[in-house]
Protein backbone atom coordinates (compact mmCIF):
# COMPACT_ATOMS: atom_id res chain seq x y z
CA UNK A 1 0.00 0.00 0.00
CA UNK A 2 1.37 3.91 -0.67
CA UNK A 3 2.47 5.43 2.18
CA UNK A 4 0.26 8.14 1.58
CA UNK A 5 -2.68 6.11 1.62
CA UNK A 6 -1.31 4.61 4.79
CA UNK A 7 -0.85 7.92 6.57
CA UNK A 8 -4.19 9.09 5.50
CA UNK A 9 -5.65 5.67 7.35
CA UNK A 10 -3.35 6.26 10.06
CA UNK A 11 -4.96 9.81 10.43
CA UNK A 12 -7.66 8.89 11.24
CA UNK A 13 -7.48 6.60 14.17
CA UNK A 14 -7.36 7.15 17.64
CA UNK A 15 -4.36 7.14 19.97
CA UNK A 16 -4.78 3.12 21.57
CA UNK A 17 -5.58 1.96 18.20
CA UNK A 18 -2.49 3.93 16.95
CA UNK A 19 0.03 2.70 19.34
CA UNK A 20 -0.74 -0.98 18.74
CA UNK A 21 -0.36 -0.04 15.19
CA UNK A 22 3.41 1.54 15.89
CA UNK A 23 4.65 -1.54 17.69
CA UNK A 24 3.95 -4.16 14.62
CA UNK A 25 7.26 -3.37 12.63
CA UNK A 26 9.97 -0.53 12.88
CA UNK A 27 8.57 0.87 9.86
CA UNK A 28 5.04 1.15 11.30
CA UNK A 29 6.51 2.89 14.27
CA UNK A 30 7.95 5.77 12.18
CA UNK A 31 4.51 6.37 10.17
CA UNK A 32 2.43 6.30 13.59
CA UNK A 33 4.94 8.86 15.14
CA UNK A 34 4.46 11.18 12.41
CA UNK A 35 0.32 10.69 12.09
CA UNK A 36 -0.18 11.84 15.87
CA UNK A 37 -1.40 16.05 15.10
CA UNK A 38 -3.21 16.21 18.03
CA UNK A 39 -1.97 15.07 21.99
CA UNK A 40 -3.91 16.48 25.08
CA UNK A 41 -1.73 14.83 28.04
CA UNK A 42 -2.72 15.43 31.25
CA UNK A 43 -0.34 14.48 34.51
CA UNK A 44 -1.05 13.87 37.83
CA UNK A 45 -0.98 12.13 41.35
CA UNK A 46 -4.33 10.70 40.63
CA UNK A 47 -6.02 9.25 37.71
CA UNK A 48 -9.33 11.73 39.44
CA UNK A 49 -6.89 14.90 38.93
CA UNK A 50 -6.61 13.72 35.00
CA UNK A 51 -9.99 13.39 34.95
CA UNK A 52 -10.89 17.13 36.37
CA UNK A 53 -8.48 18.69 34.73
CA UNK A 54 -10.26 17.52 31.15
CA UNK A 55 -13.28 18.20 32.42
CA UNK A 56 -11.93 21.34 33.54
CA UNK A 57 -11.05 22.29 30.28
CA UNK A 58 -13.74 21.30 28.36
CA UNK A 59 -15.97 23.39 30.87
CA UNK A 60 -13.98 26.18 30.30
CA UNK A 61 -14.54 25.48 25.99
CA UNK A 62 -18.58 25.45 26.89
CA UNK A 63 -18.58 28.48 28.45
CA UNK A 64 -16.66 30.46 26.36
CA UNK A 65 -18.11 29.28 22.85
CA UNK A 66 -21.11 27.21 24.10
CA UNK A 67 -20.17 24.10 22.31
CA UNK A 68 -18.54 20.85 23.54
CA UNK A 69 -15.12 19.48 22.66
CA UNK A 70 -15.93 16.32 21.98
CA UNK A 71 -12.29 15.81 21.24
CA UNK A 72 -11.66 13.10 23.40
CA UNK A 73 -9.67 10.27 21.19
CA UNK A 74 -6.17 11.97 21.81
CA UNK A 75 -6.54 12.44 25.41
CA UNK A 76 -3.83 11.02 27.44
CA UNK A 77 -4.25 10.81 31.23
CA UNK A 78 -0.76 9.33 32.94
CA UNK A 79 -0.48 9.06 36.55
CA UNK A 80 2.26 9.19 38.37
CA UNK A 81 3.76 6.04 40.40
CA UNK A 82 2.84 6.55 43.82
CA UNK A 83 6.23 5.69 45.22
CA UNK A 84 7.74 8.15 42.98
CA UNK A 85 5.19 11.27 44.36
CA UNK A 86 6.03 13.95 46.58
CA UNK A 87 4.47 14.32 50.22
CA UNK A 88 1.29 13.00 51.38
CA UNK A 89 -1.66 13.17 48.52
CA UNK A 90 -5.49 13.57 49.37
CA UNK A 91 -6.39 9.51 49.11
CA UNK A 92 -2.81 8.26 49.56
CA UNK A 93 0.18 8.55 52.12
CA UNK A 94 3.50 8.53 50.53
CA UNK A 95 7.09 8.46 52.22
CA UNK A 96 8.23 11.82 53.48
CA UNK A 97 11.79 12.48 55.13
CA UNK A 98 14.63 10.31 55.42
CA UNK A 99 15.61 7.19 53.54
CA UNK A 100 12.80 6.13 52.03
CA UNK A 101 13.33 8.94 49.64
CA UNK A 102 15.07 7.81 46.20
CA UNK A 103 18.42 8.98 46.06
CA UNK A 104 17.85 10.65 43.00
CA UNK A 105 15.38 13.10 44.56
CA UNK A 106 17.62 14.27 46.67
CA UNK A 107 19.50 17.63 46.14
CA UNK A 108 23.56 17.59 45.01
CA UNK A 109 25.86 19.81 46.98
CA UNK A 110 23.39 21.60 49.63
CA UNK A 111 24.47 21.90 52.90
CA UNK A 112 21.83 24.95 54.55
CA UNK A 113 18.86 23.10 53.28
CA UNK A 114 16.86 19.90 53.96
CA UNK A 115 18.34 16.55 52.53
CA UNK A 116 14.86 16.03 50.60
CA UNK A 117 13.95 18.11 47.73
CA UNK A 118 10.74 19.83 47.68
CA UNK A 119 7.61 17.61 47.28
CA UNK A 120 6.09 19.88 44.79
CA UNK A 121 9.36 20.59 42.29
CA UNK A 122 9.86 16.58 42.66
CA UNK A 123 6.28 16.46 41.06
CA UNK A 124 7.02 18.98 38.67
CA UNK A 125 10.41 17.34 37.58
CA UNK A 126 8.18 13.67 37.01
CA UNK A 127 5.61 15.79 34.88
CA UNK A 128 7.93 17.80 32.81
CA UNK A 129 9.76 14.21 32.45
CA UNK A 130 6.58 12.41 30.80
CA UNK A 131 6.68 15.30 28.54
CA UNK A 132 9.63 15.15 27.36
CA UNK A 133 9.29 11.47 26.55
CA UNK A 134 5.83 11.85 24.26
CA UNK A 135 7.52 15.19 22.69
CA UNK A 136 10.79 12.65 21.85
CA UNK A 137 8.72 10.36 20.33
CA UNK A 138 5.68 12.69 18.87
CA UNK A 139 6.58 16.10 18.99
CA UNK A 140 7.90 16.14 14.95
CA UNK A 141 4.47 15.70 13.83
CA UNK A 142 2.53 17.34 16.51
CA UNK A 143 -0.07 20.57 15.15
CA UNK A 144 -1.77 21.03 18.68
CA UNK A 145 -0.35 20.17 21.68
CA UNK A 146 -2.26 20.76 25.58
CA UNK A 147 -0.20 20.57 28.38
CA UNK A 148 -2.16 19.94 32.17
CA UNK A 149 0.20 19.71 35.11
CA UNK A 150 1.45 22.30 37.87
CA UNK A 151 4.34 23.96 36.12
CA UNK A 152 6.57 23.96 32.96
CA UNK A 153 10.37 23.94 34.14
CA UNK A 154 13.30 23.71 31.44
CA UNK A 155 13.74 20.26 30.60
CA UNK A 156 9.88 20.86 29.11
CA UNK A 157 10.14 23.65 27.69
CA UNK A 158 13.57 22.86 25.51
CA UNK A 159 11.60 19.42 24.55
CA UNK A 160 9.03 22.12 22.91
CA UNK A 161 11.47 24.59 21.44
CA UNK A 162 13.48 21.39 19.82
CA UNK A 163 10.98 18.71 19.12
CA UNK A 164 8.36 21.19 18.17
CA UNK A 165 10.15 23.92 17.21
CA UNK A 166 8.18 24.87 13.40
CA UNK A 167 5.38 22.67 12.49
CA UNK A 168 3.07 23.18 15.94
CA UNK A 169 0.55 25.66 15.44
CA UNK A 170 -1.63 25.36 18.71
CA UNK A 171 -0.31 25.03 22.05
CA UNK A 172 -2.32 25.38 25.03
CA UNK A 173 -0.01 25.40 28.48
CA UNK A 174 -2.63 24.91 31.14
CA UNK A 175 -0.66 24.92 34.74
CA UNK A 176 -4.14 26.60 37.16
CA UNK A 177 -5.78 23.34 38.44
CA UNK A 178 -8.64 24.93 41.11
CA UNK A 179 -10.06 21.99 41.89
CA UNK A 180 -7.46 19.64 42.23
CA UNK A 181 -6.96 19.20 45.83
CA UNK A 182 -3.58 18.30 46.82
CA UNK A 183 -2.21 18.41 50.59
CA UNK A 184 1.26 19.37 49.08
CA UNK A 185 0.10 22.66 47.59
CA UNK A 186 0.19 25.30 49.89
CA UNK A 187 -2.74 27.58 50.33
CA UNK A 188 -3.68 30.02 46.95
CA UNK A 189 -1.13 27.94 44.69
CA UNK A 190 -3.86 28.16 42.12
CA UNK A 191 -4.52 31.70 42.55
CA UNK A 192 -1.33 33.57 41.87
CA UNK A 193 1.05 33.28 38.58
CA UNK A 194 3.58 30.77 38.72
CA UNK A 195 7.30 32.13 39.90
CA UNK A 196 9.24 33.37 36.69
CA UNK A 197 11.63 31.53 35.46
CA UNK A 198 14.67 31.56 32.23
CA UNK A 199 12.87 28.08 31.52
CA UNK A 200 10.91 30.40 29.08
CA UNK A 201 13.72 31.88 27.49
CA UNK A 202 13.80 28.36 25.38
CA UNK A 203 10.58 28.94 24.07
CA UNK A 204 12.30 32.06 22.34
CA UNK A 205 15.75 30.58 22.03
CA UNK A 206 17.27 33.61 24.41
CA UNK A 207 20.01 34.19 27.03
CA UNK A 208 21.74 30.07 27.41
CA UNK A 209 19.30 28.39 25.03
CA UNK A 210 20.26 28.10 21.27
CA UNK A 211 19.16 31.54 18.95
CA UNK A 212 18.03 28.82 16.59
CA UNK A 213 15.96 27.33 19.30
CA UNK A 214 12.37 28.39 20.05
CA UNK A 215 8.78 28.20 18.47
CA UNK A 216 7.56 30.06 15.29
CA UNK A 217 4.66 28.56 13.87
CA UNK A 218 1.91 29.02 16.27
CA UNK A 219 -1.29 30.06 15.20
CA UNK A 220 -2.72 29.96 19.27
CA UNK A 221 -1.58 30.03 22.41
CA UNK A 222 -3.16 29.55 25.99
CA UNK A 223 -1.36 30.00 29.24
CA UNK A 224 -2.69 29.53 32.49
CA UNK A 225 -1.13 30.21 35.05
CA UNK A 226 2.02 30.74 33.32
CA UNK A 227 5.40 32.39 34.98
CA UNK A 228 6.28 33.98 31.79
CA UNK A 229 7.49 37.80 31.87
CA UNK A 230 5.74 40.12 29.71
CA UNK A 231 9.08 40.57 27.59
CA UNK A 232 9.29 36.66 27.15
CA UNK A 233 5.93 37.05 26.26
CA UNK A 234 6.70 39.59 23.72
CA UNK A 235 9.83 38.18 22.17
CA UNK A 236 7.41 34.78 21.57
CA UNK A 237 4.42 36.88 19.42
CA UNK A 238 7.24 38.34 18.06
CA UNK A 239 8.59 34.88 16.71
CA UNK A 240 5.22 33.60 15.44
CA UNK A 241 3.62 36.56 12.95
CA UNK A 242 1.01 33.91 12.30
CA UNK A 243 -0.47 33.66 15.95
CA UNK A 244 -3.90 34.77 15.66
CA UNK A 245 -5.22 33.75 19.21
CA UNK A 246 -3.80 34.84 22.43
CA UNK A 247 -5.72 33.42 25.66
CA UNK A 248 -3.95 34.13 28.60
CA UNK A 249 -5.30 33.76 32.39
CA UNK A 250 -3.40 34.40 35.87
CA UNK A 251 -0.24 34.80 33.64
CA UNK A 252 2.71 37.21 35.04
CA UNK A 253 3.01 38.68 31.05
CA UNK A 254 -0.65 40.32 31.76
CA UNK A 255 1.10 43.60 32.58
CA UNK A 256 0.67 47.14 30.92
CA UNK A 257 3.91 47.72 29.27
CA UNK A 258 3.30 44.16 27.27
CA UNK A 259 -0.08 45.57 26.29
CA UNK A 260 1.01 48.82 25.56
CA UNK A 261 3.46 46.93 22.62
CA UNK A 262 1.04 44.80 21.63
CA UNK A 263 -1.43 47.78 21.30
CA UNK A 264 1.56 49.84 19.32
CA UNK A 265 1.17 52.77 21.39
CA UNK A 266 4.51 51.90 22.70
CA UNK A 267 7.46 50.71 20.80
CA UNK A 268 10.24 48.31 22.05
CA UNK A 269 13.80 49.97 21.85
CA UNK A 270 15.34 47.28 20.99
CA UNK A 271 14.19 47.86 17.52
CA UNK A 272 15.61 50.96 16.44
CA UNK A 273 14.68 54.46 15.43
CA UNK A 274 12.74 52.77 12.45
CA UNK A 275 10.52 51.07 14.43
CA UNK A 276 8.38 54.28 15.40
CA UNK A 277 7.58 54.52 11.09
CA UNK A 278 5.39 51.13 11.40
CA UNK A 279 1.92 51.74 10.90
CA UNK A 280 0.96 48.52 12.28
CA UNK A 281 0.35 47.86 15.64
CA UNK A 282 2.38 44.38 16.87
CA UNK A 283 -1.28 42.94 17.95
CA UNK A 284 -3.44 43.99 15.06
CA UNK A 285 -3.58 40.62 13.34
CA UNK A 286 -5.06 39.07 16.36
CA UNK A 287 -8.65 38.01 16.46
CA UNK A 288 -9.17 36.70 19.97
CA UNK A 289 -7.25 37.69 22.93
CA UNK A 290 -8.20 36.75 26.34
CA UNK A 291 -6.65 38.62 29.61
CA UNK A 292 -8.20 36.79 32.50
CA UNK A 293 -7.72 37.40 36.37
CA UNK A 294 -5.28 39.79 36.76
CA UNK A 295 -5.30 42.84 38.66
CA UNK A 296 -2.48 44.70 37.00
CA UNK A 297 -4.42 46.07 33.87
CA UNK A 298 -7.56 49.03 35.19
CA UNK A 299 -10.11 50.36 32.92
CA UNK A 300 -11.23 53.79 34.76
CA UNK A 301 -13.68 55.70 32.03
CA UNK A 302 -14.25 56.72 28.65
CA UNK A 303 -12.22 60.22 27.89
CA UNK A 304 -12.89 62.96 25.08
CA UNK A 305 -10.57 60.88 22.80
CA UNK A 306 -13.15 58.20 22.87
CA UNK A 307 -10.59 55.92 24.23
CA UNK A 308 -10.95 54.07 27.69
CA UNK A 309 -8.07 55.04 30.57
CA UNK A 310 -6.07 52.67 31.39
CA UNK A 311 -7.07 50.57 28.30
CA UNK A 312 -5.66 52.60 25.42
CA UNK A 313 -4.00 49.46 23.48
CA UNK A 314 -7.34 48.49 22.30
CA UNK A 315 -6.62 51.20 19.93
CA UNK A 316 -4.39 48.95 18.03
CA UNK A 317 -6.29 45.80 18.28
CA UNK A 318 -8.64 46.66 15.21
CA UNK A 319 -9.18 43.08 13.38
CA UNK A 320 -10.83 41.23 17.24
CA UNK A 321 -13.23 39.48 17.23
CA UNK A 322 -13.45 37.93 21.08
CA UNK A 323 -11.81 39.76 24.03
CA UNK A 324 -12.18 38.69 27.48
CA UNK A 325 -11.61 40.47 30.55
CA UNK A 326 -12.83 37.74 33.22
CA UNK A 327 -12.02 37.83 37.06
CA UNK A 328 -10.07 41.65 36.00
CA UNK A 329 -11.19 43.00 39.45
CA UNK A 330 -9.83 46.81 38.63
CA UNK A 331 -12.40 46.62 35.79
CA UNK A 332 -16.10 47.37 35.84
CA UNK A 333 -18.43 45.04 33.80
CA UNK A 334 -20.37 48.13 33.05
CA UNK A 335 -17.62 49.92 31.40
CA UNK A 336 -16.32 47.64 29.29
CA UNK A 337 -20.09 46.74 27.74
CA UNK A 338 -20.25 50.53 27.44
CA UNK A 339 -17.23 50.80 25.46
CA UNK A 340 -17.69 47.90 23.15
CA UNK A 341 -20.95 49.71 22.39
CA UNK A 342 -19.79 52.62 21.61
CA UNK A 343 -16.07 52.38 20.50
CA UNK A 344 -15.31 49.14 19.92
CA UNK A 345 -17.76 47.10 18.00
CA UNK A 346 -16.22 43.68 18.92
CA UNK A 347 -19.02 40.21 18.30
CA UNK A 348 -17.97 38.90 21.24
CA UNK A 349 -17.01 39.98 24.44
CA UNK A 350 -16.57 38.29 28.01
CA UNK A 351 -16.80 40.69 30.87
CA UNK A 352 -14.96 40.98 34.04
CA UNK A 353 -18.30 39.85 35.80
CA UNK A 354 -22.10 39.23 35.04
CA UNK A 355 -24.04 42.08 34.96
CA UNK A 356 -26.38 42.27 37.54
CA UNK A 357 -30.29 42.29 36.76
CA UNK A 358 -30.66 46.37 36.77
CA UNK A 359 -27.57 46.56 34.29
CA UNK A 360 -24.61 47.35 36.39
CA UNK A 361 -22.77 45.44 39.56
CA UNK A 362 -23.79 41.74 40.58
CA UNK A 363 -27.55 41.43 41.90
CA UNK A 364 -28.49 41.24 45.31
CA UNK A 365 -28.49 37.22 46.67
CA UNK A 366 -31.53 36.41 48.48
CA UNK A 367 -31.02 34.86 51.97
CA UNK A 368 -33.60 32.79 53.82
CA UNK A 369 -33.74 34.23 57.23
CA UNK A 370 -34.47 30.96 58.30
CA UNK A 371 -30.06 30.40 58.11
CA UNK A 372 -29.20 33.05 59.51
Amino acid sequence: MPIEIILMILSHLNISSLVSFGSTSRANYIYHTLCLKRLHVAVFQKRLHTTIAFIEASSSVIEHSGRWDEDTEHQVSIVLPRNNRGKEVVGHKSPVRGSQWPVDMRRPNSETEEENPPPVNHTIRLQNDALVTLLARYGKGLNDLEFMAYDLDAKGAVALATHCKWKLRHLALRLEHPYIRDAMLPRGYWMQPAPSSTAWNALIGSGDYKKGMGLTGLESLALERAGITAWQLQMLVKKNPKLRELRLRTCKAIQPEFLNWLGGIEKDPQEGQSSTDSQDAPGLALQVLWLENSDEIFAERIDANNQVVGLEWMVGMKNLKSLSLRDCRRIEADLIEKANKEIWHIPEVFLPHPLGPSGGGEGTIEVDPAYM
